[in-house]
């Protein structure tokens, strides 16, 4: 999967703009693959803000690019949330139905 780099930044004003301005901002990994996944940003509580996906959407996103079934999609999602390492790794929030 790639990946792509966007600056996110935690501020209330649009004022504050300028290329000096780079203080509150953190980069964040989005996975191009799964940018239809793809939910917003997640302050998390012992890091940096990272990334969140659907973890349905992104199951049917990799079943439908990778010709696998709906279970094993799953499976590997599964695979890919607990796997990641490093502070800005992405979350899957999985809501049971």
């Amino acid at each position: 999967m790639w990946t792509r780099t966007m600056k996110w930044g935690d501020r209330f004003s649009i004022n504050f703009d300028g290329p000096e301005d780079t203080a509150g901002y953190h980069s964040i990994t989005i996975l191009e693959e799964l940018s239809d996944a793809y939910l917003g940003v997640l302050h998390h509580p012992n890091g940096p803000p990272i990334a969140c996906y659907s973890h349905s959407m992104a199951a049917a996103i990799i079943a439908h690019n990778r010709n696998l079934s709906p279970s094993v999609a799953s499976k590997f999602v599964d695979y890919l949330a607990h796997s990641a390492k490093g502070s800005s790794a992405p979350a899957f929030l999985k809501a049971e139905p």
